[in-house]
C-alpha cells in the first residue's frame, strides 16, 4: 500500500510538554498499547525550550528550516544541529533543552519505541529515476526540496515540497524527479 499525505492533512497539536506545536504526519500504535510504536511528525521550535521526554523511544531529528540550534542534554552531551537536512539520532529518555542559534526552526521527527521498532533514515537526491528496494514494513517519505513521483506496481503518488507519503509492506518503489531531495524513514518491527 502506498498512501499520499498532503501537508494540509497533517494533524496539528501541542507537544507532549505543551512547550511547542507539532503536526503529526503518520503514526502506528499496536492494539492495547499505551503509546505509539512509531510516529512521524513536523514541529516548530520558536524559543529556547525543553523537548518532551518519551521514555523508551529513539528519535531521528532533522532541521528542515532555520538558523540552527544546540541540543543540550542533561547528561552534559551537546548535539550541534547547524545545517539543514542532516539527521541526528538520539534517545528520548534523557531530558534536553533546545537553544536556538537565531530565529525559529522547523524540524522533522521520527520516533520509534525501542521495545518493538528500530528506526533509520536516508536522505536521497533524485535527479532522474531511482529504484528503492524496500526492507522495512513501514516507510515514510517527506519531500524536502522539489517534487517527485513515487510508484509501486499498483499505485502512484505525486509529492510537492512539504508533502509526505507512507508505504506499507512494499517490496520496491520507483522515484522519479528532475531534481528532488527526499527524506526516507524506515521502520523495522523487531
Amino acid at each position: 500500500m502506498l498512501r499520499y499525505i498532503p501537508q494540509t492533512d497533517f494533524i496539528g497539536g501541542r507537544w507532549r510538554n505543551w512547550k511547542g506545536m507539532t503536526w503529526e504526519i503518520a503514526s502506528h500504535t499496536k492494539a492495547g498499547a499505551a503509546d505509539f510504536s512509531w510516529r512521524f511528525a513536523k514541529a516548530h521550535v520558536d524559543n529556547d525550550v525543553p523537548f518532551s521526554i518519551y521514555p523508551g523511544m529513539d528519535r531521528i531529528f532533522m532541521m528542515i528550516e532555520g538558523d540552527g540550534m544546540d541540543l543540550e542534554f542533561e547528561d552534559g552531551k551537546i548535539l550541534q544541529v547547524h545545517q539543514k537536512f542532516i539527521p541526528h539520532k538520539f534517545s528520548c529518555d534523557v531530558p534536553l533543552i533546545c537553544k536556538l542559534r537565531g530565529g525559529p526552526s522547523v524540524d522533522l521527527n521520527l520516533f520509534g519505541a525501542r521495545v518493538d521498532t528500530s528506526i533509520e533514515c536516508e536522505i536521497i537526491d533524485i535527479k532522474s529515476q531511482r529504484q528503492l528496494d524496500m526492507t522495512s514494513q513501514f516507510t515514510v517519505f517527506f519531500a524536502l526540496d522539489g517534487g517527485c513521483t513515487i510508484s509501486s506496481t499498483r499505485e502512484t503518488v505525486e509529492l510537492q515540497a512539504g508533502d509526505a507519503a507512507l508505504a506499507f509492506e512494499e517490496k520496491a518503489l520507483t522515484c522519479v524527479s528532475s531534481h528532488a531531495k527526499l527524506f526516507v524513514g524506515m521502520l523495522h518491527h523487531l
